[in-house]
């Protein structure tokens, strides 16, 4: 792809970003840490895992005043994702931002869906590429294939996504919060035109599992959605998603080949793809280079936003206020 990349926060999820940025042929230049001490664990780390030779940095403006890369991936704590992906795109840079969008603690919604389309909208006139990287959005091209007459005029829709539940991980509407953008991604990929019925919403938040229902209006048409998430102990961690109740079973194995692939199973049938987060990396590289869109668009993304936020604000309503 030969872009020049940098990496906000390479020391937890960001190293993936960093790891497929180096097997699609870019030069990951910078990344940025939160302190000398975390900045030179993550540039040993990175130099014994990729070969990295670039430098890290903990003043962003310093990275992208010295570095000046083409592209960066935000993969800072949450809160940041908004000022960070503001200052990329002011530098000239494409962003590829890790979900949530934009997310802070206690900011009403109507403020981040300002903030996020204010970013949306910059980037537009920038024309620099803005996406967000909820990777399993790659699986739903796949089930169109596997069950194209679902896909073309769905009443419902399912999700569900179970991951690791760790003993410092996040529980009640933080798991809402981490997981829920992956189906979201699903639905709006698979009903692209998908718009929230007002009044729709129904939010049963949990401390290590949630279920979420809503309706969206799509093509004239409306479409019933119900979502859950949830952190488990012990695996199998569920990741399902479907419409018109052909669901889906998505998840990665090895081929012939000991490669780890991207699969999506429904009822007999299996489909084998690139794995996901590499295709959502590899798009937004290329979108990068103005060869077509990124997996989820900042607009896709921007109504995803939209659709979460309304479900934790029906979570916090007080009962019997509508």
């Amino acid at each position: 792809m030969g872009l020049r990349v940098a990496v906000l926060g390479a020391s937890g999820f960001g190293r993936h970003h960093a790891k497929w940025y180096a097997e699609l042929g870019c030069e990951v230049v910078a990344f940025l840490g939160s302190s000398p001490a975390t900045v030179e664990a993550t540039e040993r780390a990175l130099r014994e895992a990729l070969g990295f030779q670039g430098r890290g940095y903990t003043s962003l403006d310093a990275l992208l005043a010295s570095e000046q890369p083409e592209a960066v991936s935000v993969s800072t704590p949450a809160p940041l994702h908004g000022d960070h992906a503001l200052a990329a795109i002011e530098a000239g840079c494409s962003v590829l931002c890790e979900k949530p969008f934009v997310w802070r603690p206690g900011a009403p919604s109507a403020a981040l869906l300002g903030e996020a389309t204010r970013l949306v909208r910059l980037a537009e006139r920038r024309k620099a590429v803005l996406a967000v990287n909820t990777q399993y959005a790659a699986a739903a091209e796949v089930y169109r294939e596997l069950a194209p007459q679902a896909a073309a005029a769905p009443s419902s829709f399912f999700g569900e996504m179970a991951s690791k539940l760790k003993p410092d991980g996040p529980r009640g509407r933080d798991i809402v919060l981490d997981l829920m953008p992956h189906p979201l991604s699903v639905l709006l990929a698979l009903v692209p035109e998908a718009e929230l019925r007002p009044g729709s919403v129904r939010a049963a938040i949990g401390h290590e599992a949630s279920e979420v229902s809503l309706d969206v209006a799509a093509g004239g048409r409306s479409c019933s959605v119900h979502l859950r998430m949830a952190k488990l102990p012990d695996a199998p961690f569920p990741r399902r998603f479907g419409l018109d109740g052909q669901i889906a079973e998505v998840g990665t194995r090895p081929d012939e080949q000991g490669v780890y692939r991207g699969s999506v199973r429904l009822g007999g049938q299996e489909r084998l793809c690139d794995d996901f987060m590499k295709t959502s990396i590899e798009r937004f590289c290329r979108a990068a280079r103005g060869e077509g869109p990124p997996l989820v668009t900042a607009r896709a993304a921007l109504r995803s936003l939209e659709l979460l936020l309304a479900a934790l604000d029906e979570a916090e309503r007080p009962a019997g206020r509508t």
